[in-house]
């Protein structure tokens, strides 16, 4: 058998605001929207390659869905993307008002830990050297 990566999904309340905010910050590329009749709103976005799905909750899971936690957990845990500049993403996500969870170096990475909208916990990358 053959696999291959899909999406990913992230869920929220307002997934055109979510959309645009990855679109505008992480220049990820807005997909098509579209809504089935009394469906949730999916408007997808592509980065890198990769499609994140993002919606809101179908009407049945509204009462058992929780608030997110973007600070480390079991599960799936963050979202990683790569940047050359990653001392000025940390400089306008923190101005945002958006959490660092961690800043680490090592010889050939520099990496950390953000929460976004959502709740989503990312781990910005720039390779050294």
């Amino acid at each position: 058998m053959a696999y291959g990566f899909e999406h990913a999904h992230i869920k929220c309340k307002d997934p055109r605001k979510t959309a645009k905010w990855w679109a505008d910050t992480f220049g990820a590329k807005l997909l098509p929207e579209n809504q089935s009749p009394g469906g949730p709103l999916f408007c997808p976005i592509e980065m890198g390659g990769v499609k994140i799905n993002i919606t809101t909750p179908r009407a049945h899971e509204m009462s058992v869905i929780v608030e997110g936690y973007a600070g480390p957990r079991y599960g799936l845990e963050h979202i990683g993307i790569t940047t050359d500049n990653i001392d000025a993403d940390l400089a306008r996500l923190r101005a945002q008002g958006f959490k660092v969870f961690e800043v680490n170096e090592t010889p050939r990475l520099k990496f950390a830990f953000v929460e976004t909208p959502d709740n989503v916990r990312v781990e910005l990358m720039q390779r050294l050297g």
